[in-house]
């Protein structure tokens, strides 16, 4: 009697420890939290009716994040067109320095059309084998939807040499010029330039009317411009270009030639200028002093010649830290906001002048 009750209990005792291990059905509901399973500590507990103790399952790793390089990049380019020496050397840097990293390029000429450049924007985004589009704003409005649009399609966007007015969130960076900066130095230099003048009236010549470049060097050369009294009796859009600068100085000339300097807000229309007062009589650099924005071969030339008093320099060569940039957001990384260029000024009184000149790449 006493054998089969210890029997019995042995039995018993066996089935209650085969029910409590990992795997086996519980006789209860697991409260919740869970405990853990006292025959497998490692163990977690699924509750619910038949509730069992199981292993606990490693999370699935995520995939790992595709890791760029330059011959991954098929890059969108949208230009503004090509107003003239510094927007050719622009685009070939863009042009040599992907051949270059072995990049895919693809080139849109907007021909100084915003809605072409719009209308460009959207092609690339819609086009499946762009992963990077950088943009020359025509314009520093008008942005917003389209940059939206290409974050929504996973573009990187990487705006070069023209600011424009959007949200930072919607583009990886800005690489170029402090421009206004450039206004600045130009104020400070035609101060110089004009300090033995009894009277500094100044014309400006201004670019696209629209554009941050335009914007931006007008707002600079009018933070600094009273610190020497300089008074700006006429400013007309000369839209970057040679004949329209010398066209708007003509037409000037014609009302006064009571004018002491020029600012042009790039070579050309300061090139431009400089025949019109040729043509009117004067003698450029001489009797009305010339500072033009860009430091171009044409404005070196124009220096050694004696025509053009200075030049303001305005890197073109901005393809290799373009590029850099967008693959470093293309692989993550975060940027700042603006990678500025570096810039110099180049005056015709400089006695290296000519050396300085042969070595320039545009």
């Amino acid at each position: 009697m006493k054998l089969s009750k210890v029997l019995y209990l042995t039995v018993m005792l066996a089935l209650m420890l085969g029910a409590v291990s990992c795997g086996a059905p519980a006789a209860v509901e697991c409260p919740d939290p869970c405990p853990p399973c006292p025959a497998c500590p490692d163990c977690v507990c699924e509750c619910g009716e038949g509730a069992a103790a199981v292993a606990p399952t490693e999370p699935e790793p995520e995939p790992a994040a595709m890791a760029y390089d330059y011959e991954d990049m098929v890059v969108g380019f949208l230009q503004t067109g090509s107003e003239g020496g510094w927007r050719a050397a622009n685009s070939a840097s863009f042009r040599e320095t992907a051949d270059q990293l072995g990049i895919t390029l693809k080139f849109y000429d907007s021909q100084n059309d915003l809605a072409k450049q719009v209308a460009g924007f959207r092609q690339f985004i819609q086009d499946p084998e762009v992963n990077v589009i950088i943009l020359a704003a025509l314009e520093t409005t008008g942005w917003e939807e389209v940059l939206q649009e290409a974050q929504d399609a996973g573009k990187t966007v990487v705006l070069e040499d023209r600011r424009i007015d959007a949200s930072e969130e919607l583009y990886a960076t800005y690489i170029g010029s402090d421009v206004a900066e450039e206004g600045r130095k130009s104020a400070v230099e035609m101060c110089t330039l004009l300090e033995d003048s009894e009277t500094k009236i100044v014309w400006e010549l201004v670019g696209n009317v629209g554009s941050s470049a335009a914007k931006d060097r007008g707002q600079g050369f009018r933070e600094k411009m009273g610190e020497c009294g300089i008074e700006i009796t006429k400013s007309q859009t000369g839209n970057w270009s040679i004949t329209e600068g010398k066209q708007v100085t003509e037409a000037w000339l014609k009302e006064t030639k009571e004018v002491d300097g020029i600012f042009a807000q790039n070579d050309e229309m300061g090139l431009g200028a400089i025949e019109a007062l040729k043509e009117a009589g004067l003698v450029p650099g001489e009797d009305v002093k010339i500072l033009s924005v860009d430091a171009t071969a044409g404005a070196f030339k124009a220096m050694l010649d004696g025509d053009l008093n200075v030049t303001v320099e305005c890197n073109p060569l901005l393809a290799p830290q373009v590029y850099e940039a967008a693959l470093k957001a293309l692989n993550g990384e975060d940027l700042p906001k603006w990678v500025p260029s570096q810039e110099g000024v180049f005056r015709a009184t400089d006695p290296n002048l000519q050396e300085i000149a042969d070595g320039r790449k545009y």
